[in-house]
């Protein structure tokens, strides 16, 4: 046995003896996924945003992990929280391009993790943007989550008092209800949602069920509209839209501040795993543009471009994770596939996640999670292997039809030099492979067992 096998044997030993002892103290761990909403790349605080303080946010990602090279599997809100939900590429599962008012989500026999958990006994919640279907079996109380508060479609008025003028069919889409009731929110909308976890949170003091809380904010997709007090605050800021941008995003991370003293005031907190992620990039010249920032990111929402598919993910568990930078490539389908382990849940073989558990690679065991990853949105497609990324996408609002594109990302994240003339071959070898990918994915919502594309 080589020394560096046996560096590499004794680290994940010491995971796994260090695993089944935190598990065996704390049981099955709570878990918290914060979604942000077209939040853009740039403009946390970690990420190097300067105008807008959110060290709310920032605070999971400094005393957790902090993935610099996380992505999501599609560039627009509901293939994005399909992937989230099932764990599995969205493709699989119904759910191409966002749901439109009335439209279908997920297929109803795929699980979702709420489905998983509640199964295994969690109190499920969700509190915010759903965006997966409204009716019948698309609705979240038929996905696995026993309470459900907040907006079923892609968007909802933020101001007080709005609601009232929506039409019954924008109602269902933009309205906001508890369980299946409608309510008239009397305060800002994202107070609202914050004050809403920070009661559920508070409810589940005695630890009699383990949860799984999905909170969900809309903020910060459009429409833009800033709470009262929170222009003033930044005034400074020239660009009317940037401004309104920076009082939302302020007001989310605000939030984000009261659920995390939540936690930290019930005792909950080291037994509970936090993730945070934008759903996508920030919309820039498509999509609802909002004033995001994505730099040094090419693109934005509904692009895959780094910009659409890269996103800001962190994730801490006080006690269990050190904190660190993570650079190997993620993808939003890990957290989903990471949760259910802890939970010591096994998926369901006719349902195979493409997410992997990531507490392992985060303990030193070694390797990478994906051998590659890959997307596709509308006429646009990307694959990623190693540094190499392979890219047909979209550029002033028009789709290139001619060749993709070859970039490395370890030297060039802003795909600034197109190298595929340089290395045709590689070009021709990515191709083949993502040509094979989007074969599988579309064929059938069945994949065969096994680990996905990893």
């Amino acid at each position: 046995m080589n020394a560096i096998f046996r560096s590499f044997f004794a680290r994940c030993l010491v995971f796994l003896i260090a695993s089944s002892v935190g598990q065996s103290a704390l049981g099955k761990p709570n878990i918290l996924f914060i979604v942000a909403d077209d939040l853009g790349y740039a403009d946390c605080g970690v990420q190097g945003c300067v105008d807008i303080p959110t060290p709310h946010i920032d605070s999971i990602a400094k005393a957790g992990i902090r993935f610099t090279d996380a992505y999501v599997t599609g560039p627009v809100c509901s293939p994005s929280r399909a992937g989230l939900m099932t764990g599995r590429y969205h493709q699989r599962d119904g759910v191409d391009d966002w749901v439109r008012p009335g439209g279908s989500g997920l297929v109803a026999e795929v699980p979702t993790i709420a489905s998983y958990l509640s199964a295994a006994g969690y109190r499920c919640a969700l509190i915010g943007k759903w965006h997966l279907g409204e009716e019948g079996a698309d609705h979240p109380l038929r996905r696995g989550f026993e309470h459900f508060f907040g907006v079923l479609g892609g968007e909802c008025h933020y101001l007080p008092d709005r609601t009232s003028a929506l039409s019954q069919e924008r109602m269902r889409y933009s309205g906001i209800f508890r369980n299946r009731d409608a309510v008239e929110p009397k305060e800002y909308v994202t107070d609202v949602f914050g004050r809403e976890a920070v009661d559920f949170i508070r409810g589940q003091r005695d630890g009699a069920r383990p949860f799984f809380l999905y909170l969900s904010f809309n903020a910060v997709h459009t429409p833009l509209e800033a709470p009262v007090d929170g222009l003033a605050r930044f005034s400074k800021i020239a660009d009317p839209r940037r401004r309104i941008y920076a009082a939302m995003l302020a007001a989310m991370d605000e939030n984000i501040g009261r659920v995390l003293a939540a936690l930290h005031e019930t005792g909950l907190e080291k037994d509970t795993l936090i993730c945070f992620l934008s759903d996508n990039g920030g919309p820039i010249t498509r999509n609802a543009p909002n004033g995001a920032t994505n730099t040094p990111l090419r693109g934005g929402k509904g692009q895959t471009w780094e910009g659409g598919i890269r996103v800001p993910m962190f994730m801490k568990w006080s006690g269990v994770l050190e904190p660190g930078m993570e650079t190997r490539p993620v993808i939003q389908m890990d957290l989903t596939a990471t949760a259910l382990k802890l939970a010591g849940l096994r998926p369901d073989a006719a349902w195979p996640l493409d997410g992997i558990d990531l507490l392992p690679f985060l303990k030193g065991c070694g390797g990478d999670p994906h051998r590659m990853l890959c997307w596709g949105y509308e006429d646009q497609w990307a694959i990623r292997k190693g540094d190499w990324k392979l890219v047909f996408g979209e550029s002033s609002g028009a789709v290139e039809l001619s060749q993709p594109g070859l970039f490395d990302l370890r030297s060039d994240r802003s795909e600034a030099q197109d190298l595929a003339a340089k290395y045709p071959e590689k070009v021709q070898d990515m191709q083949r492979d993502w040509q094979a990918w989007s074969r599988e994915v579309k064929g059938s919502k069945r994949v065969p067992s096994g680990d996905g594309w990893r």
